[in-house]
């Protein structure tokens, strides 16, 4: 590109660009309008600052073309040297420099379009967004105790929560643990006595994964995270309840270390934690 012409580009360019930003600090009335005036001189400007430059090149080609009709024999070297290196003429031809000059009035498009008008969402603007759906569906998830685990899992005391539980309880534990929690084929739910251990986390693993080797199955295809919470939360309700038919006891006194009562102080029995 020969420099005079290149020159003439940056000084339009800044010419332009001052007004474009100093509008969009400022913000005054009918600002849409005036930038889009802006970006219409600026593209007029360019496309006669590039029609010239075609224009010009296209004559020096056929100069060129000239020389190297008039010494096909040798290559045309340029007349300037750097350290003793001289350059061939051999220019891009004129498509492929046409492509580049598109990209150049896509970039100043693209720039005013997103950073100046602001009629598109920026690279910040759909960052934000993508963060807002992601924090909807973590709530959302959250609400339908989809991220519920052992780890985290809490104790509900809402009444709707334990209704929800001895529901679930009814209709897949009572087989196993009777309708009263007295015990049966597993065992009773009444006592402080636990085999896997006690207390809301030991309980929901014991409901979701099972305990295979003495025929409980793994709920945790069956029953949804918030489910196995409910149904955990509803068999601490049956602590201390007298069962028709108590099963006897069967594990260790269960005492939660992290419990402030009592019972934590005055029973020494080993527990088992799962």
């Amino acid at each position: 590109m020969n420099k005079k012409v290149f020159t003439l580009i940056l000084l339009a360019l800044a010419t332009y660009s001052v007004p474009l930003f100093a509008q969009t600090a400022t913000k005054e009335p009918h600002s849409d309008t005036y930038v889009y005036l802006i970006l219409s001189a600026l593209l007029f400007t360019l496309a006669v600052l590039f029609a010239s430059l075609m224009i010009f090149e296209a004559g020096e080609r056929k100069v060129k073309t000239a020389k190297v009709k008039e010494y096909a024999s040798a290559p045309v070297i340029e007349d300037h040297e750097y350290d003793g290196i001289q350059e061939l003429d051999n220019p891009a031809p004129a498509w492929f420099q046409f492509l580049f000059y598109i990209t150049i009035v896509f970039a100043i498009i693209y720039m005013v379009n997103y950073h100046l008008i602001g009629k598109q969402n920026s690279s910040l603007d759909e960052y934000v967004q993508e963060v807002t759906i992601a924090q909807q569906q973590k709530d959302e998830l959250i609400r339908t105790g989809a991220l519920i685990n052992e780890n985290n899992v809490k104790v509900l005391t809402d009444a709707a929560d334990i209704e929800k539980g001895k529901e679930v309880f009814a209709v897949n534990c009572v087989q196993c643990h009777n309708a009263d929690g007295g015990g049966g084929v597993g065992p009773n739910l009444t006592d402080k006595y636990w085999i896997h251990g006690g207390g809301i986390k030991n309980i929901f693993t014991t409901i979701k994964y099972g305990v295979p080797a003495k025929g409980m199955i793994t709920w945790q295809n069956q029953l949804s995270p918030k489910q196995i919470n409910q149904v955990a939360s509803y068999i601490l309700t049956l602590d201390g309840k007298t069962p028709a038919v108590p099963k006897a006891p069967e594990g260790n006194i269960w005492v939660d270390s992290t419990a402030n009562n009592k019972d934590s102080v005055t029973i020494k029995q080993d527990t088992l934690k799962k």
